[in-house]
């Protein structure tokens, strides 16, 4: 959250947040005989041990990263990311990973059984911000899309983002606003704390960045050139991403303005369902400018110094702006501040496995 204020008001976010308020247009699959969960699923999965509502993904070598840019198959745009530039071979051993990103449903059971408050309910510590900022506006509050903020290029700073007071997982869009129809979505407005206090109390853990890329990836490799059949195929669109021209104009061909219910496009080869679109999703692994630089060790959650890492993209993510609706996209986020299109999933590694190894 630090400076994050501020630089609402100075109309400077430097990052991809983006979010338009939640509406359903009857989102489909693109796959007439495809059944997921959706709008049946209530958001918790039927009890099963730790491992319900997870897949398991074997043991394996992938490459991480991508030195090779990307060209958008539904607007023929080309660009290269140098953040994912220092593409390298990285072995795992196997992990159960949340077959979809923790929905409200989930983290209200985990904050009834435990009290927790999370970080936007939470009156924001002095040392979040710059030197002098004003007492009187450190108050409760997370990061919303403001529709009517939407005027301006987006060669410029964005100005699509408020800090909004009371804005929290509770209320997604503010004071007003409520998970009415929502629980089976995927929870957003939580902080790495939050997600870290969630997946300890469930036993479980943020998977790293290379976890992540390896069960979002489920076998496809840059070389295989099928990144884009993730949220577009054969004329359809199979993820919940922005079409249209952001920030002005969402057209919700997939369906959806805003979050979906999660399970409402196929999974992946592995069985993940959302891991393009929908949400950008926290990880475990701070932030580096590239693969050639990756940080090593846990992060400390106390330590709030360091950026981590986003991955998977969210609905926000159009042709024309964000173009990250791929599993080797990352992005830095502020580990001290949520927003309306952030959430998380969570893995278990039964004891005595190795997580993952540099090669």
């Amino acid at each position: 959250m630090r400076g994050f204020k501020t630089m609402v008001k100075n109309s400077g976010i430097a990052s991809v947040f983006g979010l338009a308020a939640v509406v359903s247009l009857a989102g489909c699959s693109a796959d007439p005989e495809f059944i997921g969960l959706c709008d049946s699923y209530p958001g918790v999965p039927e009890e099963g041990g730790i491992t319900a509502g997870m897949v398991y993904i074997e043991a394996g070598e992938f490459q991480i990263g991508n030195d090779h840019g990307f060209r958008d198959p539904e607007s023929g745009r080309f660009q290269r990311f140098p953040e994912e530039a220092g593409a390298r071979l990285v072995e795992s051993e196997g992990f159960w990973i949340d077959r979809h990103e923790v929905t409200n449903a989930q983290f209200k059971r985990f904050v009834d059984a435990t009290g927790y408050v999370t970080v936007a309910e939470r009156k924001p510590l002095p040392e979040w911000f710059p030197a002098g900022y004003p007492q009187d506006e450190l108050v409760p509050g997370s990061a919303v899309f403001n529709p009517s903020d939407v005027f301006q290029s987006t060669s410029q700073a964005p100005a699509w983002w408020r800090f909004v007071e009371g804005a929290s997982w509770r209320q997604p869009e503010g004071p007003g606003s409520d998970l009415s129809g929502r629980m089976n979505h995927p929870v957003v407005h939580v902080t790495f704390a939050d997600a870290q206090a969630y997946a300890s109390w469930a036993g479980k853990r943020l998977p790293s960045e290379a976890q992540w890329e390896y069960a979002a990836k489920a076998g496809i490799e840059v070389a295989e050139g099928a990144w884009e059949k993730a949220y577009y195929r054969d004329g359809e669109w199979v993820a919940n991403t922005w079409q249209g021209t952001f920030p002005d104009r969402n057209e919700a061909a997939d369906g959806y303005a805003g979050t979906a219910p999660v399970g409402c496009f196929p999974p992946n080869p592995w069985g993940l369902y959302d891991a393009i679109g929908n949400v950008w999703e926290l990880v475990s692994s701070d932030y580096s400018q590239d693969h050639r630089k990756v940080p090593t060790g846990d992060f400390d959650p106390s330590d709030y110094s360091k950026a981590g890492v986003i991955k998977g993209g969210s609905f926000l993510c159009a042709s024309n702006y964000c173009m990250r609706y791929r599993p080797v996209s990352r992005h830095a986020q502020d580990r001290t501040i949520g927003s309306s299109h952030i959430g998380f999933r969570t893995i278990y590694i039964p004891k005595g496995s190795v997580t993952g190894q540099r090669k």
